[in-house]
This record gives C-alpha cells, sequence and structure tokens, in this order.
C-alpha cells in the first residue's frame, strides 16, 4: 500500500499524464504546490511506485506513465471530482428542460451533448421492463385484424406494443383469452411472462373453453418479447477515433465489432446500483484491453432502470468523467418521472 506522501504523487501523475499525453517526471512534480517535497525524495517516491506496480517508465522519457494498477487504485482510492463540470451540468440542465423536444430528442441530444464535451463514445440503454412487475393489462381493438396490448406496471409506467390477432382468430376469443389469463400475470415480472403463458396454456380449462392454438400461444409470446426491447441511443465513435490511444486500426477495428456484435450490452444489462468502472483486461473478453468503460444505471424505482455507458481510453478523464455520467444518469431518471 503506498504511503500518504506516494499517493499524492501518484494521483499527481495520473491527472497531469491525462491532460499531457506526457510522461512526467520529478521535476514536473516538484513546481505543484501541493508537492513541497524534494526532487530526491520524489524520485525515490517514483522509483518505489514503479516498482510496486502502479507507475510504468517509458523508453522515450525519464518520466513515468501510470499502469493499469495505477489507473485502478486512483479510482478506487484518490479520485476527487471535478468541481469545474458546472458549464456540463448547466448544458445538461437546458437540453432535459427543452418542452420542445420529444423524450427521444431528448436522450439523443444528452449524449450528442455529453460525447462534445468528453471526447469519448456514450450509449444509453432505454429503461428496461423486464424486471417492471405487471399490474394491470388490457387489451384495445383497434379494427378487425390489429389491437393495442397494453401493460401498466408496478411504477405506473403504462407500456403499449401493437399486435395484429392471428389470422382466422376471433378478436373476441382472444379477449376472452387474456381475461383468463389476467390472474396469472398479475404481479409477475415481465421477463417470467413467456413461463407463465406457457404453464398456463397447458391446462385443461384453458383448451377447453377456447379454441386454444399454438400459434395464439406463440402470438401472445411476441406480444409481451415487444417489452423487453430496449430503447438504445449512441453518440461521438468519431470522437473517441480522435483520442492518440485508438489512432490505430486494429485497436478501431476491436471497438466497432465490439458495438456492431452488442457486446456492450453484457456491461449495460447488469443488475446493481451505482457507478462502475472496467478498466484494461477487465475488458478482455470483449477485446477492448486498450479501453475504460464506465456504466451508470439510472433509475424509475427498484425494479426499472437504463443504463448509460461510456467508453474512452485507459487514459481517461476520471474526475470530470464520472460526476458527468452521475448528474446525467440523475437526470435521465427525472425525465422519465
Amino acid at each position: 500500500m503506498p504511503s500518504d506522501r506516494q499517493k499524492l504523487i501518484l494521483k499527481a501523475i495520473i491527472e497531469d499524464y491525462v491532460i499531457t499525453q506526457e510522461p512526467v517526471g520529478s521535476k514536473t512534480l516538484t513546481e505543484k504546490p501541493y508537492l513541497d517535497f524534494s526532487s530526491a525524495t520524489i524520485r525515490y517516491d517514483m522509483q518505489h511506485l514503479e516498482e510496486a506496480g502502479y507507475l510504468e517508465k517509458t523508453h522515450t522519457s525519464s518520466g513515468r506513465a501510470p499502469s493499469e494498477k495505477g489507473y485502478r487504485f486512483y479510482v478506487d482510492n484518490l479520485l476527487t471530482r471535478d468541481e469545474n463540470v458546472k458549464d456540463i451540468y448547466d448544458g445538461i440542465n437546458h437540453i432535459v428542460s427543452n418542452k420542445y423536444l420529444t423524450k427521444e430528442e431528448i436522450m439523443q441530444s444528452l449524449l450528442n451533448y455529453v460525447s462534445d464535451k468528453t471526447g469519448y463514445y456514450l450509449s444509453l440503454l432505454g429503461s428496461s421492463a423486464c424486471y417492471a412487475r405487471v399490474k394491470k393489462m388490457e387489451i384495445v381493438p383497434l379494427n378487425d385484424k390489429d389491437c393495442l396490448l397494453l401493460i401498466v406496471t408496478n411504477s405506473g409506467v403504462v407500456r403499449s406494443q401493437r399486435i395484429s390477432v392471428p389470422k382466422d382468430f376471433k378478436l373476441e376469443d382472444l379477449l376472452k383469452i387474456m381475461q383468463m389469463f389476467d390472474v396469472a400475470m398479475y404481479d409477475q415480472a415481465i421477463y417470467e411472462i413467456r413461463d407463465v403463458l406457457s404453464k398456463e396454456a397447458m391446462k385443461p380449462r384453458i383448451r377447453q373453453m377456447v379454441d386454444f392454438r399454438d400459434d395464439i400461444l406463440n402470438f401472445m409470446i411476441k406480444g409481451f418479447a415487444s417489452f423487453l426491447n430496449n430503447e438504445c441511443y449512441q453518440s461521438g465513435l468519431a470522437k473517441l477515433f480522435k483520442q492518440p490511444e485508438f489512432q490505430n486500426y486494429q485497436v478501431m477495428q476491436k471497438i466497432v465489432k465490439a458495438i456492431d456484435e452488442n457486446k456492450l450490452n453484457n456491461y449495460m444489462l447488469e443488475r446493481g446500483h451505482g457507478l462502475k468502472v472496467y478498466i484494461g483486461s477487465a475488458n478482455q473478453e470483449i477485446g477492448l484491453e486498450d479501453c475504460t468503460i464506465i456504466t451508470v444505471p439510472y433509475f424509475l424505482d427498484e425494479d426499472e432502470y437504463g443504463t448509460i455507458l461510456l467508453v474512452g481510453p485507459k487514459r481517461l478523464n476520471y474526475k470530470k468523467t464520472i460526476p458527468v455520467m452521475e448528474y446525467l444518469a440523475n437526470s435521465l431518471s427525472k425525465i422519465y418521472k
């Protein structure tokens, strides 16, 4: 464990390196007013931090650069939120309060804005309904062939999906089936509906009361499955590729592949409260070991949530980016409420 003085030095090196992208030497550190130590003392501590794996020495300079271990220790133990981000907060507030924008336009505008301010790639997975519980369910006929499936969740959110009635099946029979399933589906999580429907469909009373065909079951399951599809927005891939770490074509290709194959969704669908930071090798499974990935949930209630994800270099401006992500998540929660 680094000493208190070594922690100060490590913090200074990381925050300087994030801005300059240049290895940091002892001379630079002695010029900082809060490091009132001799150059020899600082060099000694830098050597100790390097031997402990928190710093790396480059071949092109006598200075040191943070290692992955150093970044991890910094995020977990040394990070202080940048107070000079109020202007970004004001920009977020301005977008959220724009009454002429739809919810979807607000979401996309927020991502574009934050990406512009950070220079990183952002993705937003809209509110996940999979853990929401069904409190009320209705089918509203639109015409002879189409109807609207409405679900009210435990958070009071109303979700709707237009669906077409299967060929040669009467709408009144469909309404009768939904009424019979209503009790069974009450207070069930939406992700459990498929199993509930399948189990109920096997009961003799269902088969006897209506001409219950397998295509009707599949139709109903498909209707509910649509509620599990999340809204998704993204912004800033071109800005991310302007970062010096991502000028390499192979690194760029890995990032594009991870996005195209929806590998980032694994992070966004993880349950849990609070902001998470995945640095370097923590992302090796999806080929993004050169990146830092930050996720933060925004909540409608304890069961419904969405996720904001940011991808940047390991040399990410953590003290600026983390408070902005937290503020963005809080603002998104307010949009839904």
